[in-house]
C-alpha cells in the first residue's frame, strides 16, 4: 500500500490550478515511513526533489481510519495529554489514485526552499515565485514534478518542460534546539563586505570534489564570494547568525537567538522519531473478564430478567451466551459488592504486560493478531536460554509522538527534553500504523543472567561504558538513568543482534525487515528475553520463515552459527578491543558494521551497548558468559 503525497498550500506555478495553493500530488510513501524515517518534520527526497512533511495541523481529517490499540492511547495520552483521543493511519483514498489534484494525502512543502540550476548554477529561492517554476504535466507521473530555472541562459533553446531539473541546495542549519533553517547564503556570502549585502544579490554556486569537507564557493555578482568551508567544523558556527527559531514543518518562527552549525540534506542526525510500540494482547475469556468488559451495562441492572434480556439481545455479549446465567449473575452480584471491578494497573512501561504474555504463554489467552506456543529448547545452551515461544501471528501499533534533530532520544524515552511537536497545538490525534507478522521469543535463565551481571560489575568493559554514559549525558544536557543494567542489557541485546544477523541469512527476510523487542524488566521485578519478529504493514502477515527458525533443529545451529562469527570480525584487531576512553562518549564496545550492528530501524537502541565479549571469549578473563 502506498500513500500518496499531496503538495503542500503555498506551491506556486502548480500547471492547470487555477490559484496559488491548489495541491498537486508529487511522490509517494509507505505508511510505516511516515512513523519511522519521514515522519512529520522529516526531510522526504523525491526524484527530482526535496520535501519536509508539515505538522498535523495541514493533514486532511478525511480518510483516516482510526486504529483500535487502548494499551498505546493511554501511553501517548500520558505523555501528550488527555486531549489524544484517537491513533490514525495516514490519509488515503484508494479511489483518488488517479486524480493528481486529490486533496487526500500527507501535506508536504518544498524544503529546503533554496535550489541551484544545474546547468547555469544558479542559487536562488523558489519565493518570490518566478524565477524557479514548477513543473507538473503528468498527473499520473507523480515523480516527474521538478523545479526549472526559468531563465536559464544555457537552456533558452529549449522548452521550459523540457529543461533540466534544478537541484537543492543540499546546505542546511540547525541549531541545539532542534530548529532547522535554510543556509543563509546572502548574509554568509556579504559578511565581509564593508556596505553590507548588495541591492539585488546574484548568487550561483560551484563544487569541486574533496574528502575534507565541502569545497564549496558561493559567488555573487557583485564580486563577493566564500567558501562554505569556514562555517565547517567546530568553528563555522561563529561564522553564521545567530538561529531565527524555524520549524519549517510548523510554518513558525520561535525566539531563539541560538547557535548555529553546519549540517548537510539527507544527514542521519536531521530527524529522529520519538514514537511508542504496543503488541496487541488477546483479552481474557473468563466469565469475570467478560463481565467486566461490559460492565458500564450490567453493573447497572438490578433485575436478573433484565440483563438476561441483554445478554441476548447484544451482539457485542455474545460471548457471555455460553455461560449459565446463574453463574454470570453470580459473578455481577459479586462485582457489585465489591464495589465494582478493580480498574487495571496503566504501567508506564508497555512492555510489562507483553511480558507476561510471552513468558507465559497459553491457549486460552489467542486470537487471530496474537497466537504463542512454546517449543523445545535448544539444546547445550541451558545456563542461557530457559523457553523458547514460536509467536505465529502478531499485531504491533507504532504511534508517533515527536521527533528530535541532532541527538537520538535515549531508548524508550518518551520525553526527551528537547522533543519537537508535531502540531502548532497539543494534538488531538496522533499517526500510527499497525503491522502483522510473526516471531522468535526468547526467554533467558533469570538466576544465570543475574549472577553473571553481578560477577561482572567491576569489569573493565562495564566501568568504561558507564564513564561513557556518563558523557554522553552530559553532552546531552541530560541526566543518565539511575542504576540502569548495563550488564544485564548488554548481554540481551548483544544476543539480539547476533541473532537477527544469522537469522537474515536463513530465512528470507532481510536484515532490515527484522526488528527487536528486548524485555528487561524492572530493579524490583527483573525480566531478560526478546523477541526478534517481522511484519508488513500492507499484509495481513508473513509467511512463516522466521517462526520456523525457532523449533530446536535449526535454532541450535543458528546460535552456534551466531557464536563462531562473533568470535572474529574482519576488523579485528581494533574492533575486538576497542573500549570507550575519556572522553569518548560512544557507547559500544567490541561491536562496528562488520560485526554486529543494525539496520536503523531493527535495533531499538540505536546500535548502541553492544559487546561480542559478554558472548564470545575475546578478553580471556571471566568477562564472557558461561554457556556451559
Amino acid at each position: 500500500m502506498t500513500i500518496p503525497a499531496a503538495a503542500a498550500s503555498g506551491l506556486s506555478g502548480v500547471p492547470g490550478a487555477a490559484q496559488r495553493g491548489a495541491p498537486t500530488r508529487i511522490g509517494q510513501a509507505r505508511p510505516s515511513h511516515l512513523i519511522t524515517t519521514a515522519g512529520v518534520g522529516a526531510t522526504v527526497d523525491l526524484p527530482s526533489m526535496s520535501v519536509i512533511v508539515r505538522g498535523l495541523d495541514a493533514w486532511n481529517p478525511e480518510h483516516q481510519d482510526p486504529v483500535d490499540e487502548p494499551r498505546l492511547l493511554e501511553a501517548v495520552q500520558r505523555v501528550l495529554g488527555a486531549q489524544v483521543r484517537a491513533l490514525r493511519h495516514a490519509p488515503w483514498d484508494p479511489n483518488a489514485n488517479d486524480d493528481p489534484l486529490t486533496r487526500t494525502g500527507v501535506p508536504v512543502t518544498p524544503f529546503p526552499r533554496w535550489v541551484r540550476c544545474p546547468r547555469c548554477h544558479r542559487l536562488g529561492p523558489l519565493d518570490p515565485p518566478g524565477q524557479f517554476e514548477l513543473v507538473h504535466r503528468w498527473g499520473r507521473r507523480p515523480d516527474l514534478a521538478k523545479y526549472v530555472h526559468a531563465h536559464c541562459q544555457r537552456q533558452a533553446a529549449l522548452r521550459v518542460p523540457s529543461r533540466r531539473a534544478c537541484v537543492p541546495a543540499r546546505f542546511l542549519v540547525v541549531c541545539e534546539d532542534g530548529h532547522l533553517d535554510d543556509f543563509p547564503y546572502v548574509e554568509f556570502v556579504h559578511a565581509t563586505r564593508s556596505e553590507g549585502v548588495c541591492d539585488g544579490p546574484q548568487l550561483t554556486m560551484s563544487d569541486a570534489a574533496s574528502t575534507l569537507g565541502p569545497r564549496v564557493t558561493v559567488r555573487c555578482t557583485c564580486g563577493q564570494s566564500r567558501s562554505l568551508q569556514e562555517a565547517a567544523g567546530s568553528g563555522g558556527g561563529d561564522k553564521l547568525p545567530a538561529c531565527r527559531g524555524r520549524h519549517p514543518h510548523l510554518q513558525r518562527f520561535y525566539q531563539c537567538g541560538k547557535r548555529l552549525k553546519l549540517i548537510v540534506l539527507g544527514a542521519s542526525n536531521l530527524w529522529f522519531a520519538v514514537s511508542a510500540s504496543a503488541l496487541h494482547l488477546p483479552q481474557g475469556q473468563t466469565v469475570e473478564d467478560l463481565v467486566v468488559a461490559n460492565w458500564t451495562i450490567l453493573g447497572s441492572q438490578q433485575e436478573p430478567a433484565t440483563a438476561q434480556a441483554i445478554i441476548d439481545a447484544v451482539p457485542a455479549m455474545r460471548a457471555l451466551r455460553v455461560y449459565p446465567f446463574h453463574e454470570v449473575w453470580g459473578c455481577i452480584e459479586k462485582l457489585r459488592g465489591q464495589g465494582g471491578p478493580t480498574p487495571p494497573e496503566s504501567p508506564d512501561n508497555l512492555l510489562d504486560a507483553e511480558w507476561q504474555m510471552l513468558s507465559r504463554p497459553t491457549t486460552e489467552r489467542q486470537d487471530a493478531d496474537f497466537r504463542a506456543v512454546p517449543t523445545d529448547s535448544p539444546r547445550g545452551y541451558d545456563t542461557l536460554i530457559d523457553q523458547v515461544v514460536l509467536v505465529s501471528r502478531l499485531r504491533e501499533v507504532r504511534a508517533l509522538l515527536g521527533f528530535t534533530r541532532v541527538d537520538a532520544p535515549e531508548r524508550d524515552d518518551l520525553r526527551p527534553a528537547k522533543r519537537i511537536p508535531l502540531a502548532r497545538v497539543q494534538e488531538e490525534w496522533v499517526p500510527a500504523v499497525e503491522q502483522r507478522g510473526e516471531g522468535i521469543f526468547l526467554e533467558l535463565r533469570e538466576q544465570h543472567v543475574a549472577r553473571w551481571a553481578s560477577s561482572v560489575a567491576e569489569h573493565e568493559h562495564i566501568t568504561a561504558l558507564e564513564r561513557a554514559y556518563r558523557q554522553w549525558a552530559r553532552d546531552r544536557d541530560q541526566t543518565p538513568t539511575t542504576g540502569f543494567p548495563i550488564a544485564r542489557f548488554l548481554l540481551i541485546h548483544t544476543l539480539s543482534h547476533m541473532l537477527m544477523r544469522q537469522v537474515a541469512l536463513e530465512c528470507g527476510y532481510s536484515s532490515a525487515s527484522l526488528r527487536e523487542r528486548i524485555y528487561l524488566g524492572t530493579p524490583s521485578s527483573p525480566a531478560a528475553g526478546v523477541l526478534i519478529s517481522t511484519a508488513a504493514s500492507d499484509s495481513e502477515g508473513t509467511l512463516g520463515g522466521l517462526v520456523a527458525l525457532g523449533e530446536r533443529r535449526y535454532l541450535e545451529r543458528i546460535l552456534r552459527q551466531a557464536l563462531d562469527d562473533a568470535s572474529q570480525c574482519s576488523s579485528d584487531p581494533l574492533c575486538a578491543e576497542h573500549v570507550p576512553e575519556f572522553p569518548s562518549a560512544v557507547l559500544h564496545n567490541a561491536a562496528c558494521h562488520a560485526c554486529l550492528f543494525a539496520s536503523e530501524t531493527s535495533c531499538e537502541a540505536g546500535n548502541r551497548w553492544l559487546d561480542r565479549a559478554v558472548l564470545a571469549d575475546l578478553t580471556g578473563d571471566g568477562f564472557t558468559f558461561p554457556l556451559r
